[in-house]
């Protein structure tokens, strides 16, 4: 499997500052699928294992999207929380 991020190569300092699971993040694509498999089943395949925190999770291509679209939705929720002056409240 390939990394995405390279975890290991990131900043230290940085890396506090960003809070503690930041250069936990990483994804390993699994190089094991074949081409026709993927085409052919997209929804069953596991792409890769995602790790956060010293945890690896086996996902595949469908999960990926729903992790994007929850973070996604979940950072705007933070900044429109943030613009209409709800935090600290």
């Amino acid at each position: 499997m390939g990394r995405v991020n390279n975890a290991y190569a990131y900043d230290k300092k940085r890396a506090k500052r960003m809070g503690k699971l930041y250069s936990t993040i990483d994804f390993n694509v699994n190089d094991k699928i074949s081409g026709d498999l993927f085409s052919k089943v997209p929804e069953k395949p596991i792409v890769g294992e995602l790790e956060i925190g010293g945890k690896s999770f086996k996902v595949t291509y469908q999960e990926i999207d729903a992790m994007m679209s929850t973070l996604q939705e979940a950072k705007r929720a933070v900044e429109s929380k943030y613009r209409l002056g709800l935090m600290n409240k």
